[in-house]
């Protein structure tokens, strides 16, 4: 019979999994944390004897909180101040100059696109095609038969396809873009800037009603532009020392920029066809400090 020791052991083995499947799910680390421990509070609590394989009860019930939990935050996230954008994820493993892979099945494009999938259809796609569950799997996961499931993870994978753009590039293509689109914009630079940015580029931009944002995601080259040039214009005049640090945050570079040295941006991008197709700027205070602590 397994003692108190030994199945926080077990459950502490699985708590990376279990923690990057929940925040997949809920786009925001203190809501995953919150899930996490309370399949713990189960875990413990359940007859362990009866238990065949622990990987699979913790994901399910992990699952199982963690769609329970989607339901419940989307009414908030309905009535959210702007655009909403997940609580960064800050990636372990070294500077964005180390790294040489990019982790879209963490980035903030894909994450926004899944907030319009339902909770059954996201579990369903992350379980199958991020975490490599079988649909026979799944199914007693979630509930259903593994045809449903099938046709879950679809209607997920068919959104995602229709609502992201990204193409396959490296860190460092990324970390050079980030860099040129800084550049441009704190120099005034607007045809600088420009030359960086994609026909169809929006803005994505979360304030959440306790910092200086867009209301509504900004589309076009002209619009988003004009954005930057207007923003970077007023913070000259208003900001003593302004700097530019690089961050590996949900999966790829990022740019975090401190105004007198508090951090008041998260900068992630999206790139296609050799140019800037997204960019997700995260303002609201609550949701960089994490970010703050790690950089």
């Amino acid at each position: 019979m397994m003692n108190a020791n030994e199945a926080a052991d077990i459950f502490e083995s699985y708590r990376g999994l279990l923690i990057g499947l929940a925040y997949r799910m809920l786009g925001s680390v203190s809501e995953a944390e919150d899930v996490v421990q309370e399949t713990y509070l189960r875990w413990r609590e359940a007859k362990h004897e009866g238990i065949r394989s622990p990987h699979a009860w913790l994901v399910t019930a992990c699952s199982r909180l963690a769609i329970d939990e989607l339901r419940s935050v989307r009414v908030r996230r309905e009535q959210y101040t702007g655009p909403w954008l997940p609580e960064p994820w800050v990636d372990e493993g070294g500077s964005p100059a180390e790294q040489v892979e990019v982790d879209d099945s963490v980035s903030m494009a894909l994450l926004v696109v899944l907030e319009k999938v339902s909770p059954t259809e996201r579990a369903a796609f992350l379980l199958h095609d991020v975490f490599d569950f079988k649909f026979e799997e799944i199914a007693t996961i979630l509930g259903k038969t593994s045809a449903a499931c099938r046709k879950l993870a679809s209607r997920a994978r068919e959104r995602i396809r229709q609502g992201t753009a990204n193409a396959t590039v490296s860190a460092q293509e990324h970390t050079q873009f980030a860099d040129a689109f800084i550049r441009a914009a704190r120099s005034g630079d607007q045809a600088a800037l420009i030359a960086l940015l994609h026909p169809d580029v929006t803005l994505h931009s979360d304030g959440g009603g306790k910092a200086q944002a867009a209301l509504k995601i900004v589309e076009g080259v002209p619009s988003v532009s004009k954005f930057f040039m207007g923003i970077y214009a007023q913070t000259d005049k208003r900001v003593t020392n302004m700097s530019i640090t690089h961050i590996r945050f949900n999966g790829g570079p990022g740019l975090l920029v401190h105004e007198d040295g508090k951090l008041v941006t998260a900068f992630s991008f999206v790139l296609r066809d050799g140019a800037i197709r997204s960019i997700f700027a995260v303002r609201n205070p609550d949701k960089l400090e994490r970010l703050a602590a790690a950089s």
